[in-house]
């Protein structure tokens, strides 16, 4: 019985964090500020090459994915058009990321529901399946920041250009 309510527990609070992360306002998110700034020891994502994340990344379940198919308008798309959507990704990639870390925190209130050992397995199990996801946020972040600079500089430049002939 335990179980069933952690579970529960679990599935609601993952849906309600869901939803309120595709609610939440973008323009109160800033990725050149904490916490998504990327930390000195991070080396703007680099570090997670020693965990070889191109090798894992693309393995992992993703949800976007699925709920795009059920409700395609709640979810931006991941690949990139002729529009300039990187901004857009950029700040998709703050809410995955608050997202993975609320779900992770929260996930330790299985340890009240379910009083011992099982409230602490269920809730340590949460927290290393959302670090990952975490962990490939803020890898992605920085690579899409530095794309995005080099996007401006381009069409900057292109106008520049055009404007000069």
């Amino acid at each position: 019985m335990q179980l069933l309510r952690t579970i529960r527990y679990i599935l609601c609070t993952g849906i309600i964090i869901f939803v309120l992360g595709r609610v939440y306002p973008r323009k109160w998110i800033f990725e050149d500020k904490f916490p998504f700034k990327s930390f000195g020891f991070e080396k703007n994502g680099r570090i997670y090459n020693k965990i070889n994340i191109m090798k894992w990344k693309t393995r992992l379940p993703d949800a976007s994915v699925i709920i795009t198919k059920i409700i395609p308008k709640f979810m931006p798309r991941k690949r990139l058009d002729q529009n300039n959507q990187i901004p857009i990704l950029i700040k998709e990639t703050c809410i995955a990321e608050a997202t993975h870390v609320l779900a992770a925190i929260l996930g330790f209130g299985c340890v009240f529901i379910w009083e011992g050992i099982g409230g602490w397995i269920v809730s340590i199990a949460f927290l290393l399946f959302n670090l990952p996801f975490v962990i490939i946020q803020r890898f992605n972040r920085p690579r899409l920041i530095a794309a995005d600079l080099m996007t401006r500089r381009y069409s900057n430049q292109k106008c520049v250009t055009n404007v000069i002939s």
